[in-house]
């Protein structure tokens, strides 16, 4: 969802729903005023030429802190799903959807590299971003370091990894899963007490990564129970 309107791209700012701002280049009092107040939110700010002097891109959700979803995994023994480099917004969507039907503390994408939750999510998630935790962190590999300290397993799906079925899950526990070009990158995968592939018996190499996503969350919860 884009906002060009200034008093409304400030309201999103004070609810934490804008992924990412881009400006002419302009810089009134208020529009400095926005550009300030987003790069203390760590709030990306891109310089593009163009005829519109501020457009915010905006979520339809409320992001959650990062630490709130790390103590929801602990009590509840759960895991957290994160996504590495996913921009397709149906898959976000997807994998939202499935990690909510699974019983995920949170969802944890990042502000720079990552799609943020626009309407295309909204839509594949069917209404599932709405009853899940959201996250947004500057560096994927810091935050599955952090959790390390905390006790959990970090996982990461990616082709390179070995067979799902020889490993074994404990929780709490964080799901990484990779985009779809690049999947996930080498400083995620040094964070990552396991690196699992999901084999198959046909002629296809590699499934998309929401189905890969739906695939682990399943496992990990079949070992659980």
């Amino acid at each position: 969802m884009k906002l060009k309107d200034l008093n409304s791209i400030t309201e999103a700012l004070k609810e934490n729903r804008v992924n990412k701002i881009l400006y002419s280049g302009e810089k009134t009092r208020r529009i400095q005023e926005i550009l300030s107040m987003a790069k203390k939110q760590g709030v990306p700010v891109y310089r593009v030429p163009m005829k519109e002097k501020i457009i915010a891109d905006v979520s339809p959700v409320k992001f959650s802190g990062f630490d709130e979803i790390i103590n929801k995994a602990i009590s509840s023994n759960s895991f957290i799903l994160f996504l590495d480099n996913v921009v397709d917004q149906r898959n976000i969507g997807a994998c939202i959807r499935t990690a909510e039907f699974f019983g995920s503390a949170g969802a944890v994408i990042p502000k720079r590299k990552g799609g943020g939750i626009g309407e295309g999510a909204l839509r594949a998630s069917a209404g599932a971003v709405f009853h899940i935790p959201i996250a947004r962190v500057e560096n994927i590999a810091s935050a599955l370091k952090k959790l390390k300290k905390y006790g959990f397993m970090t996982l990461a799906a990616d082709l390179d990894g070995e067979d799902l079925r020889n490993v074994s899950f404990t929780n709490p526990a964080a799901i990484v899963v990779g985009g779809e070009d690049k999947g996930v990158s080498q400083p995620v995968k040094k964070q990552c007490d396991a690196v699992v592939k999901i084999l198959g018996s046909g002629k296809t190499s590699s499934l998309n990564l929401s189905v890969a996503a739906g695939i682990l969350m399943y496992e990990l919860c079949r070992q659980k129970y």
